[in-house]
């Protein structure tokens, strides 16, 4: 394979806990709002123009130290600052990896072919939305799903080092911490009413849902790192700010953040079933969540206990049997885009105006059989091709993509970790000895040059 991109040198890590110790407080601050939004605005926005100027001169190691707070800020200015483009940050992901899919195109050759069906996919959102009932609606369904078909094609042409990979991921967990601190002033200034519904005051303002799928990675994130044994003078770091973004992500009372860390750690046990030490590792979490547990008990005087108790989903069933049910209506080329949300009021499956709340079902009931075969048939044909993929590349693209995939089934939120997690899912490195090596010598700590995107 060809390297597309020099090497570079990954910083020592020797700073990871001053990040780490800046990260929290800097994010208290942007909570307490005493931050202008004019100011906000203005870092929102250099954050992405750095990142549009690193990314296009291919300096993917600043981009990646970067690009993860422009991905976690988004929920701040979503929250507060209202006048800030909704999805200013897809529109940053489309030009960046756009302008390198164009540039790089005809000397990279394709190592998975699953991007051909989200492509087609892409096409179909825009020619089966010429009708939309609201074309409000229509705006942002189109956005994200050409933002991910864009990014999808580029990793499908790229291979991300192991090395550059780890840096990404570290800079998305201080950024979720940063976020988590936004979030813990609601709990400083107290005062908060807990019910058994997502709770906007205790997620300062920010929307629960959106947190879940936030925070939830975070966690994730934080508890791989402690399960590395390869991060093991960082173990006790990693373990108490997981008490503490876990701690967070739950007290906004969305469910989502809890399920996908228990369903992706699920799948980390089947993919380590044979390893002691990683069971052990495992076991030695059980006291950990207890403490979770005690923590959001006591601060929640028990109401937290009894939203996990409540029984449904709030209306996601009845919105999925809507949607198949406008797919036995429409089979062949569904409602068209974005039309679900009328759809189902004009056709008496629902009560008032949603949207799907879930991507897999809004892909058949806009878009029929064609739906199914081009959005469907890419998380299929991609989850073959990491399966055919062996050691650490097979069971990480596995993680990324059955949390994107929960994502899209929890609330089909649009969110900008989105295209990270594609991203991570499809660039995964090469299955070949020195890759292998690398991967089992890798230390978030040392130096190396070992940094590159490769084509396939």
């Amino acid at each position: 394979m060809a390297a597309v991109t020099k090497n570079f040198k990954i910083p020592a890590y020797k700073w990871l806990y001053i990040k780490y110790g800046l990260a929290l407080p800097l994010g208290i601050v942007a909570g307490y709002k005493i931050i202008p939004a004019q100011v906000q605005t203005v870092i929102a926005s250099l954050l992405l123009v750095y990142c549009v100027y690193t990314g296009i001169r291919e300096k993917f190691d600043k981009l990646f130290a970067v690009l993860p707070f422009a991905c976690y800020h988004e929920a701040y200015m979503r929250g507060f600052v209202k006048s800030f483009p909704y999805l200013a940050v897809q529109y940053m992901f489309m030009i960046v990896f756009g302008i390198l899919l164009i540039k790089n195109i005809r000397t990279n050759k394709a190592h998975t072919k699953s991007f051909i069906f989200i492509v087609l996919f892409g096409i179909l959102e825009i020619l089966n939305g010429m009708n939309p009932n609201d074309p409000v609606l229509l705006k942002p369904i189109i956005t994200q799903s050409l933002c991910l078909v864009v990014v999808a094609t580029w990793a499908s042409f790229n291979r991300l080092s192991p090395m550059l990979i780890h840096r990404l991921l570290t800079y998305l967990k201080i950024a979720g911490v940063y976020l988590t601190g936004i979030v813990l002033v609601a709990h400083l200034q107290g005062g908060i009413e807990y019910n058994t519904e997502s709770n906007f005051g205790s997620s300062n303002g920010l929307a629960p849902v959106q947190l879940s799928g936030y925070l939830g990675f975070t966690s994730l994130l934080l508890l791989f790192s402690f399960l590395n044994p390869q991060e093991a003078k960082y173990r006790l770091l990693n373990i108490i700010l997981f008490i503490i973004v876990a701690s967070i992500m739950i007290l906004t009372f969305s469910r989502g953040g809890l399920y996908f860390v228990g369903i992706v750690m699920a799948a980390y046990i089947y993919f380590n079933k044979a390893n002691l030490k990683s069971y052990a590792r495992v076991i030695f979490l059980i006291p950990i969540g207890a403490l979770v547990y005690y923590i959001v008990i006591g601060q929640t005087d028990g109401a937290i206990s009894k939203r996990y108790e409540k029984k449904g989903s709030s209306n996601r069933d009845v919105l999925v049997e809507a949607a198949f049910k406008i797919f036995l209506d429409e089979p062949i080329i569904g409602v068209g885009t974005s039309n679900f949300d009328t759809e189902i009021v004009t056709r008496k499956y629902f009560f008032k105006e949603s949207t799907a709340h879930n991507e897999f079902v809004r892909a058949i009931a806009e878009h029929g059989i064609f739906g199914m075969i081009t959005y469907w048939g890419f998380f299929i044909t991609l989850l073959v091709d990491i399966f055919k993929r062996k050691g650490p590349p097979k069971e990480f693209s596995f993680y990324f993509l059955l949390l994107f995939s929960l994502i899209l089934v929890h609330n089909g939120l649009k969110i900008s970790i989105q295209p990270l997690l594609l991203i991570l899912a499809i660039a995964n490195p090469a299955v070949n000895s020195a890759v292998q090596k690398l991967y089992s010598t890798t230390k978030l700590s040392g130096n190396s040059t070992g940094n590159k995107v490769r084509t396939a």
